[in-house]
């Protein structure tokens, strides 16, 4: 029983020591398989060129030293790290392309414009001028004439007197009515009728004074040599000569008032009626008809 026990450690010894053997032949021979390197001599003081797989990810020699600035810190996760200047020659040539690109040309122009109407109503009255006159002779006296031009003898006529001549003229003034505007408003009828009454009428009456300047009776003497034919025609012809320039006189005054321009503004707003608080008498009495 002791022999068995004795032979069956002796088997697990032996066992471990060829393991042992086998590891250490395996690590020789690996090492022995690098170009450049002797036997425990660490990878990274070879001084050749080389890449080396590690547990700790891949290390890319040159055969120079890394600049600490050259080289971008990588960050967990992102691709493989840039150097600064690839950064700098990206960002110089993405600044290059965008001043290539075309401007936009500066804009101006005009806001819309807007428009603001207040109100107005326009008022025109009128003043018709009607004109009349009449003539007659007073204190006539005929003689004989002489070297009259057409007749001779009895005919030949001297005619002295006086032409009377009456000028008259009847004026209407229309004038327009707040009944003429259905549309307004009470505040914008009241305006109306004011601007009637306190502009728009006395400029008719203006009017009504010029034409009125016509009215009146002119005297006239004359001493006329001519036919006896001629006289109603002569005499006739005086009068209308009197009476065209009395009457254009009275149309140039009145002519002289226009244009008249008048608007009435009606911008206005109606004020709210205000109920006042009842007398003492009207609260006795409805306090009477509760009751």
């Amino acid at each position: 029983m002791l022999h068995e026990f004795q032979s069956l450690i002796s088997r697990k010894t032996r066992a471990r020591n060829r393991t042992t053997d086998t590891d250490t032949k395996r690590r020789h021979v690996a090492n022995q398989g690098e170009t450049g390197s002797g036997k425990g001599m660490p990878l990274f003081l070879s001084g050749n060129n080389h890449a080396a797989s590690t547990n700790f990810g891949t290390i890319h020699g040159t055969g120079k030293e890394n600049n600490p600035e050259d080289v971008a810190n990588p960050t967990e996760g992102e691709a493989a790290p840039v150097s600064k200047k690839q950064a700098e020659a990206t960002s110089e040539m993405s600044q290059a392309l965008a001043e290539s690109v075309a401007q936009v040309p500066p804009v101006s122009g005009e806001g819309r414009g807007t428009q603001s109407v207040a109100y107005g109503l326009a008022l025109r009255g009128r003043t018709d001028a009607n004109f009349s006159n009449s003539f007659s002779t007073v204190d006539t006296q005929t003689k004989p004439g002489k070297d009259c031009a057409g007749c001779t003898g009895a005919e030949c006529v001297q005619v002295t007197g006086t032409l009377e001549s009456i000028f008259s003229v009847a004026t209407q003034v229309t004038l327009p009515s707040v009944a003429d505007f259905p549309n307004l408003t009470p505040c914008q009828r009241q305006r109306v009728q004011t601007a009637i009454t306190t502009v728009l009428a006395p400029h008719e009456q203006q009017h009504v004074a010029a034409f009125r300047a016509y009215n009146g009776i002119t005297r006239t003497k004359f001493n006329l040599t001519l036919c006896r034919s001629e006289f109603d025609s002569r005499i006739q012809s005086m009068h209308e000569a009197a009476e065209t320039t009395r009457q254009a006189s009275a149309q140039a005054a009145s002519d002289a008032l226009d244009p008249f321009e008048f608007e009435v503004d009606l911008n206005c707003q109606d004020q709210k009626a205000t109920l006042s608080p009842p007398s003492q008498a009207e609260s006795a009495t409805t306090e009477s008809e509760l009751a």
